[in-house]
């Protein structure tokens, strides 16, 4: 490959950039600012990056954009549904209340302001915050650009370590919207950026890698181990982001392989250790993040979900977002809701737990997940089963809504990791589940999951009152919050870090049984 460079141009949007020959048209999209939807990670099995090649005439056609590459000047039109939407509401907001006396670090100025940024690999929230008093200024949520290069973490890491740029990309990505929205911010607050002095980060393992421009490459191969484990402070302008110039940005710190930052930052919100005893702590996502505290000792693991809970793989599956049905119950027929008061196109994460529990309890589903035809259904119910276009079992909830057999498959794969996950953790710190004092579900996801669905379908802990379980929103930014105000609750974090056990759940001879266990659906 030569240095020559070759035209892309984007319709409708009207971009052009220059790439090497060899770029892949989702490459191209991602420089020229046009986020592409990729919920399965750029892997060409879902279909929903659809773009059609105008020119070159001998290449005119339809093709995926995260498989295509580009060998010549081409113009690309990307259609309105291939491009990735809003992403509905950005949990900003988190249950658990603090009252921080601020440490008086800022005694010069009247003006003193932090911000508290959380960087999930789908979103990101920040928060302005007066350094004086504590109080929240302002707070803004929007989706993380990292998507346009992958959806998740995987394809980044990939990115990172294959494409000589990669890193380089992604990182400029991610720190160019973290000052839009300090920009953002400081208008709203209708204040200067020197009058922000310090930036709080918590994000998972590859997003703080990322941000802060170090190689992730050990988080994609065995024995999956971050370069860092401990706190990162570095000054912002290194990272060429311009508050106060005495600003510092503060990392929160990782406690192995794949639990990051957000997680220390999740436990020092919730003061874990303080918490009745044994407590289950749970981020559920792409990754499963589990925490398990008990006698003082912590443990935590993350597990492999995989991205069905973020539509991909699933038949008509979408992110949380205009068009997603997004609550399903059974009455005598099948009732949903359908965000922004739309048309249903699609169904999100909360929707699909819903939908396989009520199948579950009909008894449509087995407990091993195949698709059945009981007797004595209510009749519209009962119409409701039919056979797909694979002349397989399929469960009708409109005209553009089907689950699948296989959609029922991928739910099972993505619940029986978080429960095997749940399982050994909970073996490992000799802990029953009926046992369990509380169970903290952190993370915007977790938000809009119902108590009795998640454990029916034994996503949850099915053995314990619903009471126990708590869903505490974004503890990742109420924990970057407190670090802003308090030396002694940036110790606290760091100290919950260090004492945490990091159990590798890919290594563990058990798991493999644990999740075959799992696949199987609570009777």
């Amino acid at each position: 490959m030569d240095g020559h460079q070759i035209k892309v141009t984007f319709q409708p949007q009207g971009r052009t950039v220059y790439v090497l020959p060899g770029t892949k048209i989702i490459e191209a999209a991602a420089l020229a600012g046009v986020i592409i939807d990729t919920p399965c990670g750029g892997l060409g099995t879902c279909g929903k990056c659809k773009v059609t090649i105008i020119q070159p005439e001998e290449k005119k056609g339809e093709c995926l954009a995260c498989q295509q590459a580009i060998s010549e000047d081409t113009i690309v039109e990307v259609p309105k549904n291939s491009l990735l939407a809003g992403l509905g509401k950005v949990v900003v907001d988190s249950d658990i209340i603090h009252n921080i006396v601020p440490d008086e670090k800022y005694v010069e100025s009247d003006l003193c302001f932090g911000v508290a940024v959380d960087v999930g690999t789908t979103t990101i929230a920040a928060s302005l915050v007066n350094l004086k008093n504590g109080n929240e200024i302002a707070v803004l949520g929007g989706h993380n650009p990292q998507i346009s290069y992958g959806d998740d973490v995987i394809s980044r890491i990939k990115l990172a370590s294959d494409s000589p740029k990669g890193l380089d990309h992604l990182q400029k990505a991610i720190i160019k919207k973290v000052k839009e929205m300090i920009d953002n911010l400081c208008r709203l607050a209708v204040i200067e950026r020197k009058s922000i002095y310090e930036i709080s980060i918590a994000g998972n393992t590859a997003m703080e890698h990322l941000l802060c421009g170090i190689d992730p490459s050990p988080l994609g191969q065995l024995p999956f181990e971050p370069v860092w484990h401990g706190a990162v402070k570095i000054k912002a302008s290194e990272l060429n982001i311009e508050i106060n110039p005495n600003g510092i940005i503060y990392v929160f710190p990782v406690i192995g392989g794949f639990v990051g930052g957000d997680i220390s930052a999740g436990m020092l919100a919730v003061d874990l250790l303080n918490q009745p005893q044994p407590v289950l702590m749970i981020d559920i996502g792409t990754n499963g993040e589990i925490v398990v505290v008990k006698d003082g000792k912590i443990f935590a693991a993350s597990t492999a979900a995989g991205p069905a809970f973020e539509g991909a793989g699933i038949s008509c599956g979408m992110r949380a977002m205009a068009g997603a049905v997004e609550k399903i119950k059974f009455e005598d027929d099948c009732i949903y809701s359908v965000l922004g008061n739309a048309k249903p196109s699609g169904i999100c994460g909360s929707a699909l737990i819903d939908i396989a529990s009520e199948l579950l309890s009909a008894g449509i589903v087995d407990i091993t997940g195949r698709i059945v035809k009981p007797e004595n259904l209510p009749p519209k119910i009962a119409a409701r089963i039919i056979t797909d276009v694979n002349d397989q079992p399929a469960f009708y909830i409109d005209k553009k809504v089907v689950i699948t057999q296989r959609d029922v498959r991928q739910i099972q794969l993505a619940v029986g990791a978080i429960r095997a996950g749940i399982t050994i953790m909970l073996k490992k710190a000799g802990v029953q589940s009926s046992d369990l004092q509380r169970v903290l579900v952190a993370g915007g996801f977790g938000s809009f999951i119902r108590r009795n669905h998640a454990q029916r379908i034994g996503l949850l802990p099915a053995d314990i009152h619903h009471e126990k379980i708590s869903f505490i929103g974004n503890t990742s930014l109420a924990g970057a919050k407190m670090t802003l105000l308090s030396t002694a609750a940036m110790k606290k974090a760091e100290t919950l870090a260090a004492q945490s056990e990091h159990i590798e759940l890919s290594a563990d001879f058990d798991f493999q049984n644990e999740f075959a266990n799992a696949m199987i659906f609570p009777g």
